[in-house]
């Protein structure tokens, strides 16, 4: 009998097996993440103590309410988002647009991603990427990892794609590969044919390469900028040549490296990086933070950071290990897939390994909205976990009644 006593019995003691070092990756998950957190905080606190532009008070406002929400997430049921598909689509819709509304969108440098009600201003943004995971999840679930038809795949990209083409329209490019990412992790993990993926990829980079290409000519025909940004634009030409104007759209990579370099092994020490507090380089709190890591704390605090993040991404997989269900593990893959790739992005482009992009570094990057999305996600996969173990308490009490 599939269902009887010992078939339970049986179940419930391979989760015994599970439990324990399943535990021991809660443990590293939360440490990590606190040490994270407290770590940002230090940063935070140390780039920003002399400026005017940015507070600290704030950063911390992020955190603090950032932990309660995450405490409420954690609690609720996730699988009960599986069945909520249009309304996730239809928040994230609005989350992504509301930049563009009259009256309550902003821009800032370029791009009309904020939105400011009363005296508060946040990035709607930062919080449609966890609930672009959700939704991928919840699409990719109903075909419980067998999504080998060509025309079930071209729906779910379709899905996938309004989010992508919400966030242009502001245009967020960083926001944009984020959630690209995001999409592709979750339908690796998800059983898609991996043919269709490899076929997608190549579709998107021949448009890219077809964009890059006329995009100079459409510029001159209509008197503006078409699909880039000139500054955009710029960005990829210095990747590709870094002495590339030097003293213009050169000028932030090369003041990266600077303070990237001059750190050394040990630092120059909290608060006393030259390159951040006398204003050569842009963005300090925000895009290039990790320069302030690597020239206040040197390699070692650069590869302590490194350590955290793995400890992170690694223990947060391994609980997905625990999840009783494909809906748990493809929320818990598509966090770390967008956080490996913030990241790699961000860091990378701080050394000059990737093109200059607006992605910030998780949990270090100053930004109350970004804090606060950062703490949905860890609350979602403490979801995943919660909810997995009380299942497995339940089925031992009803071994315990029969």
């Amino acid at each position: 009998m599939p269902n009887s006593p010992q078939t339970i019995h049986e179940t419930l003691l391979s989760g015994r097996r599970l439990r324990r070092p399943l535990d021991r990756h809660v443990v590293a998950f939360v440490t990590a993440a606190a040490l994270l957190v407290v770590y940002g905080l230090v940063i935070v606190f140390s780039v920003t103590r002399d400026s005017s532009s940015y507070s600290f008070s704030r950063q911390v406002f992020g955190v603090v309410v950032g932990a309660v929400v995450m405490v409420f997430v954690a609690r609720y049921d996730y699988r009960r988002l599986a069945n909520y598909i249009v309304p996730l689509l239809v928040i994230d819709v609005l989350l992504l647009l509301s930049p563009r509304l009259p009256l309550i969108g902003v821009s800032v440098n370029g791009a009309r991603s904020w939105v400011r009600l009363g005296g508060f201003r946040f990035q709607p943004g930062e919080l449609a990427k966890i609930v672009t995971v959700v939704l991928m999840a919840a699409v990719v679930l109903r075909y419980r990892g067998n999504l080998n038809s060509g025309r079930e795949y071209l729906k779910v990209v379709g899905i996938c794609a309004i989010p992508f083409v919400c966030i242009m329209a502001q245009p967020d490019l960083g926001s944009g590969l984020v959630i690209l990412v995001i999409a592709a992790t979750i339908l690796f993990v998800g059983g898609a044919n991996r043919k269709w993926l490899l076929v997608t990829i190549a579709v998107i980079t021949a448009l890219i390469a077809l964009m890059l290409f006329l995009d100079p000519i459409l510029d001159r025909a209509a008197g503006s900028d078409v699909f880039i940004k000139d500054y955009q634009m710029n960005r990829l030409l210095v990747f590709v040549n870094t002495d590339l104007d030097p003293s213009g759209a050169g000028y932030n990579l090369r003041q990266a490296k600077i303070a990237v370099g001059s750190g050394g092994v040990l630092g120059k020490g909290l608060g006393n990086g030259t390159q951040s507090s006398l204003g050569f380089l842009p963005e300090a709190p925000t895009d290039f933070v990790f320069c302030v890591v690597a020239e206040e704390l040197g390699f070692v605090g650069s590869v302590a950071l490194l350590a955290l993040y793995v400890v992170l991404f690694m223990s947060a997989l391994r609980m997905t290990g625990g999840a009783l269900d494909l809906f748990g593990t493809l929320i818990v893959s598509g966090i770390v897939g967008m956080w490996t790739f913030q990241v790699l992005e961000n860091i990378g482009m701080d050394i000059g390994l990737m093109p200059i992009t607006g992605i910030p570094l998780p949990f270090i990057s100053y930004g109350s909205s970004f804090m606060l999305a950062n703490f949905l996600a860890i609350g979602l996969i403490l979801s995943v976990w919660l909810h997995r173990d009380r299942r497995a308490r339940r089925a031992k009490v009803d071994v315990r009644e029969r």
